[in-house]
């Protein structure tokens, strides 16, 4: 299964005056935001409409996480591990959305482009990790909240380990995360006035599914499945005798947590292999009560094209991993200390994102997006040849 280059989203053509205008105001018409001539300030004024939007929601419903209406007639607080039984219930536009960790751009170009090219109102699933290493963490966490919001049925937020991973140190009274790069963390932690809705969004991660299965054979989730374990000696799915046992921390860890390690047969703890993966979907595909036959996940960020299939290691059960950041994150040695920068040289790519089709891995659109709009919401650099 290839993948399609798309024709390049609908992007307001940047300037080439030097500075930033001042952002419009809160109550900016739709008329302004579309005429605006700089990207940059017509979607942080979307972002601020939708701020607004999430607040009033927000002052209306408070911690009523079950008043969202997901897609897929998903209920927060319900059952993490979410299955659809019934193929009627798969809208006819329906897409993905990868890891967009604070990447406004490329949010703004997924949604210009999916509405563009769906003839009927689209359905949108995200694979989590919204917000962290790029600077745009709230606005679009703001977006997506009053997407789900202003769509009801629509939208599908599928918690990442970077949105799980968030917390409130209650002995230190701090916002703090199980991952690094934590950006959004220090955001919330300079900005008091954001405390209240910090904590909100955690009570929410918290109530977001860690997988979906559609049925005709998708499964998908952020990062993997459960794989191997050393300390039982055996698959951890083996274990499982009824769905309701899915929703063991661990099983749903793993769903979050999980990196899939392509030319691996077998692996454990985190790491999923192909086998791992193989003997978990025909196992699950018992317990579910239909047929598992292929994966669509996050978390692994593709370099170069922004998506991988792992078709050719994995005939049996195919995988596609899809990232839909305009530029390949750069960041600094403080907020990633892990990663060799001189990994980091290409820092401009194509966002990518995918359309269902049943019966086979979604297909994907690679968004163009020209360099001087890019630059204008990335910090773009050279780096050093390696001597």
């Amino acid at each position: 299964e290839a993948s399609q280059d798309a024709e390049a989203a609908s992007v307001p053509p940047a300037n080439s005056c030097e500075g930033i205008p001042p952002a419009a105001s809160q109550d900016v018409s739709e008329k302004e935001v579309r005429e605006a001539p700089w990207p940059q300030s017509a979607y942080l004024a979307r972002a601020r409409q939708a701020e607004t939007r999430v607040r009033t929601w927000f002052r209306d419903y408070g911690d009523r996480y079950d008043q969202f209406d997901f897609a897929f007639n998903y209920r927060a607080g319900g059952p993490r591990v979410h299955i659809v039984y019934d193929e009627q219930e798969i809208p006819q536009d329906l897409w993905f959305v990868g890891d967009l960790h604070g990447d406004l751009l490329a949010l703004e170009a997924a949604l210009t482009y999916i509405d563009a090219h769906s003839e009927l109102p689209p359905t949108i699933v995200f694979l989590g990790d919204l917000f962290d290493r790029f600077n745009y963490g709230l606005e679009v966490v703001m977006r997506v909240i009053a997407l789900i919001i202003e769509r009801p049925g629509k939208i599908l937020w599928i918690a990442g380990n970077h949105d799980d991973g968030l917390f409130f140190d209650e002995l230190n009274l701090r916002f703090a995360s199980h991952v690094i790069p934590a950006e959004f963390v220090d955001f919330l932690n300079a900005h008091e006035e954001y405390h209240d809705f910090g904590k909100f969004l955690i009570g929410l991660c918290q109530q977001l599914p860690r997988a979906l299965f559609l049925p005709d054979g998708l499964f998908v989730a952020h990062g993997g499945c459960p794989s191997f374990d050393m300390n039982r000696f055996g698959y951890v799915i083996d274990e499982i005798q009824n769905l309701i046992e899915l929703e063991q921390p661990d099983i749903l860890r793993s769903f979050i947590w999980g990196r899939i390690i392509p030319d691996q047969d077998d692996k454990s703890g985190d790491e999923v292999g192909k086998n791992d993966l193989i003997h978990f979907m025909e196992q699950a595909g018992k317990l579910i009560g239909f047929p598992i036959k292929r994966m669509l996940r996050g978390h692994d960020h593709c370099k170069e094209s922004r998506h991988q299939f792992f078709d050719y290691y994995f005939p049996e059960v195919p995988v596609l991993t899809l990232t839909t950041m305009s530029a390949w994150y750069l960041g600094t040695e403080n907020s990633a200390p892990e990663l060799d920068r001189t990994l980091r040289r290409k820092s401009i790519t194509t966002p990518a994102i995918a359309r269902h089709r049943s019966g086979a891995l979604p297909e994907v659109f690679t968004l163009d997006i020209p360099v001087e709009v890019i630059s204008q919401f990335h910090r773009l650099e050279e780096l050093p040849e390696q001597k």
